[in-house]
């Protein structure tokens, strides 16, 4: 697809680029392919401004691949090489797309960087939040777009306009990516994981979630058959080369390169007030009270619900999320909560948040209703059924005249942050330390 120019004509242009949609279940990573690019636009000559941009797009969104990552990069060259670059990246999506999936819709664009307007700023913020309008991604490429590419259909290139003007409105952090050769890809990742603990902790503060220390396990090599051997990310670009510098890898690679990322800033969230607000697809923060007792089922997953005072709403810890799904299961009706999570209805199941974490602002007492001590020897009695009394089941006491007695519940929650472990956790979700770090700064 070509659209208009938009540009006087000069010896040199800044162009933005965008890039998406590239892999699939099965393979490839569009951040490999934004790093071949960058490489054979520096033989080219072509000049990288700043850093390449992996932007994570809406992750409630029902059309994504994996971590729905979209890419963009800034380039200065003579403007009559436009036509050579778009060559170069034409070729690259089908040297290494997976161009033979039907799901796989690879896609790129260019823009001037002096077109890049409010509406297009607006356009990429929305794709993070919710679903953006495949119609008005094609109306902008139509007035902006100096060259569009869309493979098996045009889905891709809303991501990929998205990358190419997006700006970082929650702030931003970095990820190290290192790529496997050819011959490697699919076999298992040769990195020595002792190394791994080791860095975590030499660059602890500044690297997060590269290892899962509640569950043993490193997060920094992905289990698919793609290009990427590991990926380290941090809060400044010389802190994930420290650790890079620390990790052992026992097999060749290609090379790596860093990529300033939304990762980590909770740009997918939508704050609303009220339950009403919380829109299908779209990730969420919300303060509510608990409204019930937690309700763990079959599987291992455990459910609460929360009001805003006139409408209730279910929140879910579901099992991989470990450990947290305690924080779910000590709540108690009363309990003022400020929640993170997603929103995606399904049939036949009432609405429901998933939580990627929660903060526990204050806790209500909860008197419970227990069955009455044994006068004889204080232990807990029993139930003999409905209107038959109650029996100790130490020194066989009876009664029909006790009756359950009120206690006020000891709380093992504290006020705070918790959030579901490294595994569990998305991309864009901001860890709780960073969320203090916050708090913090602002104080």
């Amino acid at each position: 697809m070509l659209g208009s120019l938009n540009t006087v004509v000069s010896e040199k242009i800044e162009i933005s680029v965008g890039i998406d949609d590239t892999d699939s279940p099965k393979g490839m990573c569009t951040t490999y392919v934004m790093y071949r690019l960058i490489e054979k636009a520096n033989t080219e000559g072509f000049k990288l401004v700043g850093m390449p941009r992996l932007v994570r797009l809406n992750p409630a969104c029902p059309f994504k691949t994996r971590g729905n990552a979209a890419l963009g990069a800034d380039f200065i060259l003579d403007y009559d090489k436009i036509n050579k670059f778009k060559e170069i990246l034409v070729d690259l999506i089908f040297d290494l797309a997976e161009i033979n999936e039907k799901k796989t819709n690879p896609a790129f664009v260019i823009i001037n960087k002096n077109d890049i307007d409010t509406n297009l700023v607006e356009f990429s913020r929305i794709a993070v939040k919710r679903i953006v309008n495949l119609n008005e991604a094609l109306n902008l490429l139509k007035s902006k777009a100096i060259f569009a590419f869309g493979y098996n259909g045009p889905r891709g290139l809303i991501g990929a306009l998205s990358a190419a003007a997006y700006d970082f409105p929650s702030g931003f952090t970095y990820e190290l990516i290192a790529y496997r050769i050819k011959e490697m890809r699919g076999k298992k990742r040769l990195v020595d994981e002792m190394s791994v603990y080791e860095a975590d902790i030499k660059t602890k503060g500044c690297t997060f979630d590269n290892v899962d220390q509640e569950n043993k396990e490193i997060k920094i090599t992905p289990h698919t058959p793609c290009p990427v051997l590991l990926g380290i990310r941090g809060l400044d670009p010389e802190c994930v080369k420290k650790a890079f510098s620390i990790i052992k890898i026992n097999e060749p690679i290609e090379g790596y390169i860093i990529y300033k990322t939304n990762q980590a800033t909770d740009d997918h969230i939508i704050e609303v007030n009220s339950i009403k607000e919380i829109e299908p697809l779209t990730s969420v923060s919300i303060k509510g009270k608990v409204a019930s007792m937690p309700a763990l089922i079959k599987g291992g997953h455990v459910f609460v619900e929360i009001t805003d005072g006139t409408d209730k709403i279910r929140i879910a810890a579901y099992e991989p999320t470990k450990n947290f799904r305690k924080v779910l299961i000590n709540l108690r009706p009363g309990d003022f909560i400020q929640v993170w999570g997603s929103y995606k209805p399904k049939d036949n199941e009432p609405p429901t948040i998933n939580l990627e974490k929660i903060r526990i602002i204050s806790i209500a007492p909860y008197v419970k209703l227990l069955n009455p001590l044994c006068p004889i020897c204080g232990t807990r009695m029993k139930s003999e059924g409905k209107g038959k009394g109650y029996q100790c089941p130490k020194c066989k006491y009876k009664t029909n005249s006790a009756e359950k007695v009120q206690e006020l519940e000891k709380r093992n929650l504290v006020p705070g942050f918790y959030d579901v472990p490294a595994r569990a956790r998305r991309h864009l979700s901001k860890p709780s330390f960073l969320e203090v770090l916050k708090d913090e700064r602002q104080s």
